[in-house]
């Protein structure tokens, strides 16, 4: 076994039963900020949306009370196990979650404000639809890095995200022209 350094990540060489397998020390701080951010920022699109009576205020107002809510859990989180949470993950996989973070596209303020004004609803699901599929993709990732993190919260916030993507699939669905439906 031997180490070098490559793009910031300590890899360790495993040789097992002729298969060699490089691990690297990681840390998913950015990780869990990266998800408090998203909730915050789904928080805010959610309630520009809800101040447009045309687009069902009392849905997306509810999907934002929830958003808050998950944002505050994962802050907890942060603050409680942000110096524990080094682990050693196969470099492939480091580099996969390292890549979903730093691809991740927050819903900005500007963003925010024109959904207000321009968007349609088609455009306005689409967006509320990606929100909710980028948090089932990063809180399955924090329980499979972390399974023993906040478990029952962890599931609470999973069937929540899961339930909101099968509301925004459904609100989408029913607003689409029945010409545009497949069969």
């Amino acid at each position: 076994m031997f180490e070098s350094l490559f793009r910031g990540y300590q890899y360790l060489y495993i040789v097992k039963e002729g298969f060699t397998m490089s691990t690297v020390k990681w840390n998913g701080r950015n990780l869990i900020k990266t998800i408090a951010e998203n909730e915050a920022a789904a928080t805010r699109l959610y309630r520009a949306i809800a101040s447009e009576a045309r687009l069902g205020e009392q849905f997306f107002e509810m999907l934002a009370m929830d958003e808050e809510k998950h944002e505050k859990i994962y802050n907890a989180l942060f603050d409680k196990f942000s110096g524990k949470m080094e682990l050693e993950l196969e470099a492939s996989d480091a580099e996969y979650v390292d890549l979903l973070v730093e691809s991740n596209v927050l819903f900005d303020d500007e963003l925010v404000q024109k959904a207000k004004k321009i968007f349609t609803k088609s455009q306005i699901f689409d967006l509320a639809e990606r929100a909710e599929r980028d948090a089932i993709l990063f809180v399955t990732e924090l329980q499979r890095l972390y399974p023993n993190m906040a478990q029952e919260e962890m599931a609470i916030i999973l069937k929540e995200e899961q339930a909101h993507l099968k509301k925004v699939l459904e609100r989408k669905k029913e607003s689409q022209p029945m010409f545009g439906r497949g069969m």
